[in-house]
Formats: C-alpha cells, sequence, structure tokens
C-alpha cells in the first residue's frame, strides 16, 4: 500500500510539472525523500532459533515464542485431480489367482499316506528266576501286552500257579511264560511249596 502511494504521488509530482511547463510557470517539484516515506520490506516469517534455557532469560525467551507467528499453509483441492484419481481407483482390477489342483501329487500323496504305518509299541519281556524256593523278584510291574517268563534253577520241582494260568511241573531248568493282556493284580504260588508266593501288577492301556 505504501509503495502506491509513493508511486501515485511521483507520478502526480509529474503531471503538475508538465502542466507548469506548458503554461510557462515552474512550479517547484514535490520532492518526496525515502525518509519520508520509507519502503518497508515485506515481513518474511523465519523459523524459531533453538532455545536454549537460561534462568535470567527465560522471560524474554517466552514472551519471543508466544508472539511468533507462524503463517497457515492453505491447501487447494483441485476437483479434476480428485476426479482423475476416483476414476483410476475405481478402474483399477486386482486379477484373481487361480488354484490348479495336480492330480499326480494328489495321488502319490494319498499312496503315501495310506503306506504309512505306525508302529506298534514293543512289549517285552520280564524274567523271574525260580532259585532257594522262592521267586526272584517276588513282584514285578508290567503293561498290557508284556510277558513274564518264570525259570526254575532249582533241583527241586515247583509250579507257577495263578487265577488265570497254571504251569504245570517245572524241573530244573525248565521255563515258563504267559502273556497278560489286561489290566490287574495277579498273585500266584507254587502248589507244591505254599510258603512260595509273587504277584503280577499289569498297569497301563493295551496299545
Amino acid at each position: 500500500m505504501r509503495r502506491e502511494y509513493i508511486i501515485f504521488i511521483i507520478l502526480l509530482g509529474i503531471l503538475l510539472s508538465a502542466g507548469c511547463a506548458e503554461n510557462g510557470v515552474e512550479e517547484p517539484e514535490t520532492a518526496v525523500t525515502p525518509a519520508e516515506n520509507p519502503i518497508v520490506p515485506a515481513e518474511v516469517p523465519q523459523a524459531p532459533a533453538e532455545i536454549v534455557e537460561n534462568p535470567e532469560n527465560n522471560t524474554s525467551n517466552q514472551t519471543a515464542v508466544e508472539n511468533l507467528t507462524v503463517p497457515e499453509t492453505e491447501i487447494v483441492e483441485n476437483p479434476e485431480n480428485n476426479t482423475s484419481n476416483q476414476t483410476a481407483a475405481e478402474n483399477l482390477t486386482v486379477p484373481e489367482i487361480e488354484i490348479v489342483e495336480n492330480p499326480k501329487n494328489n495321488t502319490s500323496n494319498q499312496t503315501a499316506a495310506e503306506n504309512l504305518t505306525v508302529p506298534e509299541a514293543e512289549h517285552k519281556t520280564v524274567e523271574v528266576k525260580i532259585e532257594d524256593f522262592a521267586f526272584n523278584p517276588d513282584s514285578v510291574t508290567i503293561s498290557p501286552g508284556d510277558t513274564v517268563r518264570w525259570t526254575n534253577l532249582d533241583l527241586f520241582t515247583h509250579t507257577v500257579t495263578g487265577p488265570d494260568f497254571s504251569s504245570g511241573t517245572l524241573r530244573d531248568g525248565d521255563s515258563y511264560e504267559f502273556t497278560f493282556t489286561r489290566e490287574g493284580t495277579y498273585r500266584y504260588y507254587c502248589s507244591i511249596h505254599a510258603s512260595m508266593e509273587g504277584v503280577v501288577t499289569v498297569e497301563g492301556v493295551k496299545p
């Protein structure tokens, strides 16, 4: 505004001078000194300098920060670009992924699954010695499907007699075995020597 005002005054002075020259009367030009109407450059906002806290200058620094005005940036929307971007987004198509099954692989996988066998749990055999008119050990614990083998190492004849099994007469060196398939506690004895007793405990689930 000041600049336009100065230009207007200068033009007015020129016109007045020209009019006086035509009339033969010289009028003194109105001199416009830069001091009377200084041209003030447009104020350019500057980024705030880093503020170092100083107990003595805290008040002045805080006042300077509060008085600093940051110009707002005006965002101008372009309706043409918005329309074109929206149209491009609507026209964007995502290709579908087609899953193709391979019959060869399916057959081989199915065959492999059919041929897969789960190994059965191995059954064990527990040895019990008959010696010195006793069963050694006189108590054993096994799982369903395990076997107990009794071997007579005495010079005398013995038997292994239980609720569901009986060895009959066992001479020196003879053996008898029995496979237990059900859980439970099985007590047995020697029918010839009643003081000889033993027990078999079956625990767990049959595989």
